[in-house]
């Protein structure tokens, strides 16, 4: 109170000309803020778009390289091929270290590192609970990848790839079920489209192919082990920061590397995977691991830094230049019916990247607030403050940035780069 009457009392002994020079400086800062608001946003988008072409050709460099694996000669082994990858994610956590190096200061880098260890909690749990908690997501994430390889032994790489990206439909509906997600009419409509491309993709070489339709049900539970993936560390994960992440991915590695050969072992000796040493393809069991490590690293990277919508795109991109390297590299034609189904599944993709304002005027046409978590306006931020919204890996999530360059000009403060 005290407060307040002293700046009244002060605004009323300044001088016309004062006050045209606090409202000039006033200005001023405004502007400036707002300049330093689009800077950074350019940067964003700068980056966002680099890493769209990035994530999108090392995603499909590590597609092609696994299917030439699994396709050499006298080597059929789509778990070794898994399990060689996945202990390079072993890097991540280093990789992000030396990133630090050039991105922060002396004095906070280990104060960053610190708080990457608080992966599902505000503080670092016990070693053992930790490592218990990774290895449920070691073997659900082996699994995933393992029927994704597996499914290039049967299926084109595109075909593949489209498949598993109707995971984007199905963590919504297991967000539904799972995280009392809200109820949006446009993305059950996308989940109705991926089926359909689903079904399409299956038959696209007759009823009587059973060799494609196996294929794609390799991908399609490699669709769903994704969702779960996705839903499952969404309630997990805490706040779901670049370090946490990268360290998380690491001990995921190390556990893969420690534990999972085992079942490669058994594999091996009841014949299921046959190989001689002389036979692994290292060539494109590395480029494969390689691309897929980066793959990783510039998902996460990505939606720390710039707009998650951005991942998306680079996963919707992903189709066609597998098309295209399935043509040039493998002779492959994409039939009609392939075309279609691509196109279902990508139509499925935009109807789940729509704001969530799009749906209000569809659900008050057909009446939809009967059904539970339906809004037909925008929800107040009461109603949401419960639900749980950040994720690592939740790439549809949007930025909203608009609200932290407002927040910025009112306090008047410099933003701080992380570049």
């Amino acid at each position: 109170m005290d407060e307040d009457i002293a700046a009244h009392y002060t605004e009323t002994q300044v001088s016309p000309s004062g006050q045209h020079l606090v409202s000039e400086k006033r200005k001023s800062s405004s502007r400036l803020s707002s300049l330093m608001c689009c800077s950074e946003e350019g940067k964003k988008l700068t980056y966002g778009l680099i890493l769209v072409f990035s994530i999108a050709l090392s995603w499909v460099g590590a597609q092609q390289f696994s299917q030439s694996a699994v396709l050499s000669d006298n080597f059929s082994a789509p778990y070794f091929t898994v399990w060689f990858s996945t202990c390079w994610m072993v890097l991540c956590f280093p990789a992000y270290s030396v990133l630090l190096v050039f991105t922060e200061t002396r004095g906070r880098y280990w104060s960053t590192l610190n708080d990457a260890k608080r992966i599902f909690s505000d503080r670092p749990l016990p070693v053992w609970q930790l490592l218990c908690k990774v290895f449920g997501f070691t073997f659900l994430w082996v699994a995933t990848n393992y029927c994704y390889v597996y499914s290039l032994s049967y299926i084109a790489s595109t075909d593949a790839s489209a498949i598993i990206s109707s995971n984007v439909a199905i963590v919504y509906i297991m967000s539904l079920l799972l995280l009392k997600e809200r109820f949006y009419i446009l993305r059950i409509l996308a989940t109705a489209l991926s089926v359909a491309g689903v079904v399409l993709f299956a038959y696209a070489d007759g009823y009587g192919s059973d060799t494609n339709l196996i294929g794609v049900l390799l991908a399609l539970l490699s669709a769903f082990g994704s969702a779960g993936y996705k839903v499952l560390f969404k309630r997990a994960i805490w706040q779901g920061s670049l370090g946490q992440v990268c360290l998380f991915l690491s001990i995921l590695g190390i556990l893969n590397a420690v534990i999972m050969w085992i079942v490669f072992i058994i594999l091996y000796f009841t014949g299921v995977e046959s190989f001689a040493a002389a036979d692994i393809p290292w060539d494109y069991l590395c480029g494969s691991s390689t691309l897929s490590l980066l793959f990783n690293f510039l998902v996460n990277f990505g939606v720390a830094y710039t707009y998650p919508l951005f991942i998306s795109i680079a996963m919707m991109l992903g189709i066609p230049i597998n098309a295209l390297v399935d043509f040039l590299v493998r002779g492959i034609l994409f039939s009609p019916t392939r075309l279609i189904a691509a196109l279902l599944i990508i139509m499925s993709f935009v109807f789940t990247m729509c704001p969530d304002s799009f749906n209000y005027p569809i659900h008050r046409l057909f009446g939809c607030f009967r059904i539970p978590r339906c809004d037909v306006e925008e929800p107040h931020q009461d109603d949401t403050d419960d639900e749980k919204t950040t994720t690592a890996t939740d790439y549809t999530a949007g930025t909203h940035q608009e609200e932290k360059c407002e927040m910025q000009q009112g306090a008047g403060e410099k933003m701080q780069h992380r570049f």
